[in-house]
């Protein structure tokens, strides 16, 4: 790792932070609070739609992928397998996604997006595309496009998704 981090001179970190600016340096620090930004106020905006953000990367992640199983949706939801199996039993229970088992192997058991699911997914969307929006709307285009990329890279490798 040292010589990685020497070879392409990337700044190693300095834990413990000795100031509030090396902290707000670490991404993985900074990833964290962004993502609890971004759930605790899209949580308090869906609730009357009684749909948690947990809820909505699964169902998100459905519209993406199409057919997924529980582990690959526990994945992409970022989530314990135990707690993707109890949300996807919830969005089964309400008409949001549909289990079927595999014509290939009788074993595999998939979760799809039903019609109900994605109506619901159309009607939330400018709720969400707002959001994303204003979270980012500070934000020059090319240094997000460039943030994204980085991002995808740094991810690549870490999950098959």
């Amino acid at each position: 790792m040292q010589a990685l981090t020497e070879a392409r001179k990337i700044p190693k970190p300095s834990f413990p932070y000795g100031s509030p600016g090396e902290l707000n340096s670490f991404l993985p620090y900074l990833l964290t609070r962004i993502t609890h930004i971004w759930s605790s106020e899209l949580n308090q905006a869906l609730a009357s739609e009684k749909l948690p953000t947990p809820k909505l990367r699964l169902l998100s992640s459905l519209s993406a992928y199409g057919e997924l199983t529980v582990g690959q949706l526990a994945t992409l939801g970022v989530m314990e397998q135990s707690t993707t199996s109890r949300t996807v039993d919830q969005l089964v229970d309400e008409g949001l996604a549909a289990r079927s088992i595999s014509d290939a192997d009788q074993r595999k058991r998939t979760v799809v997006l039903t019609r109900k699911g994605k109506k619901k997914l159309a009607e939330i969307s400018p709720l969400i595309n707002d959001f994303h929006a204003e979270l980012v709307g500070n934000v020059d285009p090319d240094k997000l496009q460039t943030c994204i990329e980085v991002l995808g890279e740094i991810l690549k490798g870490k999950t098959d998704y």
